[in-house]
């Protein structure tokens, strides 16, 4: 096999890895009750809350249209909150509230036991190795998104 048929299996196992591991997290999600809408949108305000809809939107990659009916679901289920932003009385700042707390959990061990099966038979190198790399291959893309 040449270099250019190694990249190109590269790639493929990388996103095949990629959708299997969504699909595995997501079929554990569902039985939660939590579609990957509304797991994404509490995940990400966990990463950093506060952001404006416009912000959480684009790093989610998704429609501000559908991220709007979403927010309007889980601000309903008392989930989140919108506060308008002091700088910008326009925009909204999305926060988490107290309530979002149980389901955070529930992503959190659900998170964990995906990634014990998608690194299950690796050595703890492996993995430290397999992370590295994928952050290499992150970065050398994301040099076009600046």
């Amino acid at each position: 096999m040449n270099a250019k048929d190694h990249s190109a299996t590269m790639s493929f196992e990388l996103h095949s890895s990629a959708r299997l591991l969504r699909r595995n997290f997501d079929r554990r999600a569902k039985e939660h009750g939590l579609s990957r809408s509304r797991w994404q949108v509490l995940w990400h305000l966990a990463q950093e809350e506060g952001m404006k809809q416009a912000e959480l939107a684009e790093r989610m990659d998704v429609a501000p249209i559908s991220l709007t009916r979403q927010l309007d679901n889980l601000e309903q289920e008392g989930l989140v909150e919108r506060q308008r932003d002091e700088q910008d009385r326009r925009c909204f700042r999305i926060y988490l509230t107290e309530a979002a707390q149980p389901a955070l959990a529930v992503l959190r061990e659900l998170a964990q036991e995906t990634r014990e099966q998608a690194m299950h038979g690796l050595s703890e190198q492996e993995v430290n190795q397999l992370q590295y790399l994928l952050s290499r291959v992150r970065q050398n893309l994301s040099c076009e998104e600046k």
